[in-house]
């Protein structure tokens, strides 16, 4: 028997959807131990995935798709790398969601999915692809790895009711809104943020986080999302954690040193703690 433990993400921020600068979209986030997605091989469920056969498998386990923590991109990789251990293909992330056609905006999921940990993707050439969209609507290949560390702290998500923005009302917003403040937030990002994390001071990755709402798309994404899910991030902030939407939403999420405090906030706000996935997919013959 074949299973393939896979995982879900935290999509911090994209950083540029202009392209002024030769390159367009660029990404960051981190992997998460739960919740995840496990599938094995079986018949219990029989699924036509764009670039590849008919795969066959059982789920073990899942999450909820569209809410913010990357559960199609995931779901097609876990599939797809079934499908390649089966047939005793070994093969890259990239490898996979070219085939299955993710990655096309951010690669955010795509490298965490072989790599776990923190990661920072360059975002797409504007030669190959000219204007943002969505990964549903995108066939451009995954962007590259420029960055890949262990995170070192637990991480809190929440999910208040909210918004779940996917497909046409995406590809809308896409082409709707036009993004303020890119330099500042990619000043944020490079200059506040990502050195943090890798340094880990979590008292400035969380400043650094904070600003981030308020900057570039992220701005867009987090003013779309309901009260409920506004009014959340403000409690955390009042309690000592700022705190971000993971990609569109509505779930949220903030970092613990402890366990300790992770769990304070699960029992006052409720959600739950996780530990970052720092290994990425994890494969298992039996």
């Amino acid at each position: 028997m074949l299973r393939i433990i896979g995982l879900s993400r935290i999509h911090i921020t994209l950083f540029d959807m202009e392209g002024k600068h030769g390159r367009i979209d660029g990404g960051m986030g981190i992997g998460l131990k739960r919740p995840r997605i496990v599938l094995r091989s079986g018949d219990c469920t029989n699924l036509n995935i764009r670039g590849l056969s008919t795969v066959s498998f059982c789920i073990e386990e899942d999450y909820e798709e569209h809410i913010g923590l990357g559960h199609t991109t995931q779901f097609l990789l876990s599939a797809a790398k079934l499908h390649s251990e089966l047939n005793l293909e070994k093969m890259s992330a990239v490898e996979l969601a070219s085939k299955v056609g993710r990655g096309g905006t951010s690669g955010v999921g795509v490298h965490l999915f072989d790599n776990g940990g923190f990661v920072v993707d360059g975002g797409h050439s504007t030669r190959i692809k000219h204007i943002p969209l969505p990964s549903d609507f995108s066939n451009a290949p995954p962007p590259p790895l420029l960055l890949r560390v262990n995170f070192p702290w637990y991480i809190y998500v929440n999910v208040p009711n909210g918004g779940k923005i996917f497909g046409s009302t995406e590809l809308d917003i896409f082409r709707k809104y036009s993004p303020s403040q890119i330099g500042e937030l990619t000043r944020v990002v490079l200059m506040e943020f990502i050195p943090s994390v890798v340094e880990k001071d979590i008292s400035s990755a969380l400043d650094g986080l904070w600003k981030i709402q308020g900057l570039g798309f992220k701005k867009v994404e987090v003013e779309l999302q309901s009260n409920e899910v506004k009014d959340m991030m403000i409690k955390l902030y009042k309690n000592g954690f700022p705190s971000g939407l993971s990609s569109f939403g509505p779930a949220i999420f903030t970092f613990t040193a402890t366990r300790r405090e992770g769990e304070e906030l699960v029992s006052r706000f409720g959600g739950w703690l996780t530990e970052p996935n720092n290994r990425g997919v994890d494969v298992e013959w039996s």
